[in-house]
């Protein structure tokens, strides 16, 4: 292990530029954990159309790829691409690929156990609204209304991407693992790792519905909207006060 961190260390920079180099999709190496999300979205139905709320990506937990996705690594990108952003199968970037037709993507606060994880806390994950269409694709629309998809992968460029590892004998990598390891869903598996790539910002391109997410926790949600959990409803109503603290800062009396 210590060598091989040597060796990421020695060789981030090089690294990173491959990784950037590159479009990421699900390799489907992940095993899913045995976990029954309990958050509820959007759940409409029609002989022609279905409208569902999928997660995308699960921020703050380790994927199959090593990374770990830091809270709105796609913020900058939803704003710039709200109207260029897919919902797509198996990463085909084809017309004849498409599911449906994204109604809204966005990132919002999640508890760990709304999503199924025995976790204390939030997370962040993005969403899609989306409206899956029958014309478009018939064994998927007819999947997606059996409640059968239940894993989703976003097609995405890394624009900021960083090394964490856990050795002191590497500061700066040091630090980063330390500033963010006990925020990390799945812990124990970064700490069996020993690192884990943080990606600060990310360009979404498109959320595809797959057999298998690099990132587990990308469920479609269930039917009936549900009050969140204490942990949830806490991190809205801190976010919506720190969104009024900032308005009140830009107010010049």
């Amino acid at each position: 292990m210590k060598d091989f961190i040597k060796n990421l260390v020695e060789n981030k920079a090089e690294l990173i530029n491959l990784k950037k180099a590159t479009q990421k999709f699900t390799n489907g190496l992940n095993t899913v954990l045995d976990t029954e999300t309990v958050a509820k979205g959007l759940y409409r139905n029609s002989e022609t159309k279905l409208e569902r709320t999928i997660v995308g990506n699960t921020y703050l937990f380790m994927d199959s790829h090593d990374d770990v996705h830091a809270k709105g690594v796609f913020t900058k990108s939803i704003k710039e691409r709200q109207n260029k952003i897919f919902h797509l199968h198996d990463h085909e970037f084809k017309i004849t690929s498409k599911v449906g037709e994204p109604l809204k993507v966005y990132e919002q606060s999640i508890s760990w156990k709304d999503l199924g994880v025995n976790a204390n806390g939030t997370t962040e994950a993005l969403f899609m609204d989306t409206e899956i269409i029958k014309e478009y694709n018939a064994q998927i629309y007819n999947e997606y209304k059996a409640n059968k998809i239940n894993q989703h992968s976003v097609g995405m460029q890394y624009v900021k991407i960083d090394l964490a590892v856990n050795d002191e004998d590497y500061k700066e990598e040091y630090k980063l693992w330390n500033d963010n390891i006990d925020s990390i869903g799945n812990k124990d598996y970064a700490e069996s790792k020993g690192y884990f790539w943080l990606v600060r910002e990310a360009k979404l391109i498109e959320i595809s519905a797959v057999l298998l997410g690099s990132n587990e926790l990308t469920p479609t949600l269930g039917e009936t909207k549900i009050e969140p959990s204490q942990d949830t409803q806490k991190a809205e109503a801190d976010k919506s006060l720190q969104e009024i603290e900032n308005l009140f800062k830009n107010i010049k009396i």
